[in-house]
């Protein structure tokens, strides 16, 4: 925690069962992913101005040093979270450190994207190379299509051996701006790299996400032969890579929920316990599809083959 924050941030908060000793773990570990899965899982319709605090403290934490791409939304989610807690009797003074920390980000977040929304995929050509990728990190979220533009450029022009790498992340940011079709053959190269050269091996990431779209894709497409053969290759690469598929937490939920709408009860206990076993804690709703992934198992393994 910051220094500003620490005495105001402090437990205990009234959570209830153990929760309180879960939450103490998670903000001494700095997991605040943890933290603020549950908080958002426990508290109240109207919760203590201390909690908005310490809500807002997690989010923004959490964006700054893990879900970087989420800064933006993050710190103006806080904003709003500390004028909850204002409202609810929270002094100014005691919020105020922390608030000017979250502007501050804020302003500089605000700063970068408007210089990225200036780069176009003409200016990308002559531009310094980081400033290319960099605009297109920052574009990703709310422009993924444009973002997709600058990463081939940057891919074009990268002659350090991480062009593969800038080839992935259009393919991800084509997917999510719906242009399933473009971002395929993107994807699919993405799975054929041999990711553990030096300089595509930390990130290897990256074929988490190609895999998890692409299934995701054939699900939609009702096409159970690609679906089959392409969860074979991500288990496959996943143990490989040292990162068993799925690992990342988004693409460990997509899968959870996808393996489930297609009663897959094996392939989702297996996911269930694999994303179990890398959380702390587990908000309700996740925890009640974990609960129906192993009782779909139970039921399809006693069905007479």
């Amino acid at each position: 925690m910051t220094v500003s924050s620490e005495h105001l941030l402090a437990g205990p908060w009234g959570l209830p069962g153990e929760l309180d000793a879960a939450l103490a773990q998670a903000l001494e570990q700095e997991s605040y992913g943890t933290a603020l899965a549950l908080l958002r899982d426990v508290l109240p319709d109207n919760p203590p101005p201390r909690l908005l605090v310490l809500l807002a403290f997690v989010r923004f934490q959490d964006a700054r040093e893990v879900m970087v791409t989420e800064l933006m939304p993050a710190a103006q989610e806080a904003l709003t979270l500390l004028e909850r807690a204002c409202e609810a009797g929270m002094s100014l003074e005691a919020v105020a450190p922390l608030r000017e920390e979250v502007e501050r980000a804020l302003s500089e977040e605000t700063a970068r994207e408007l210089a990225a929304e200036r780069m176009t995929p003409e200016r990308a050509e002559q531009a310094p190379l980081e400033e290319v990728l960099e605009a297109a990190s920052l574009l990703r979220a709310a422009h993924p299509a444009r973002a997709a533009e600058l990463f081939l450029v940057g891919a074009r022009r990268d002659a350090s051996g991480r062009a593969p790498i800038h080839r992935a992340d259009a393919g991800i940011a084509l997917y999510q701006a719906g242009r399933v079709q473009e971002a395929q053959p993107l994807l699919e190269a993405t799975l054929a790299l041999d990711w553990r050269t030096p300089e595509l091996w930390p990130e290897r990431l990256h074929v988490d996400w190609a895999a998890t779209l692409l299934l995701e894709r054939a699900h939609r497409a009702q096409d159970d032969a690609a679906f089959e053969t392409l969860w074979v290759q991500a288990m496959a690469l996943g143990r490989q890579l040292q990162r068993p598929f799925p690992s990342n937490w988004l693409n460990q939920e997509r899968m959870l929920s996808l393996l489930l709408e297609r009663k897959d009860g094996p392939r989702a206990a297996l996911v269930a316990l694999r994303l179990e076993s890398n959380r702390e804690y587990l908000p309700r709703a996740l925890a009640a599809q974990v609960a129906e992934a192993r009782t779909l198992a139970r039921q399809q393994s006693a069905l007479p083959s």
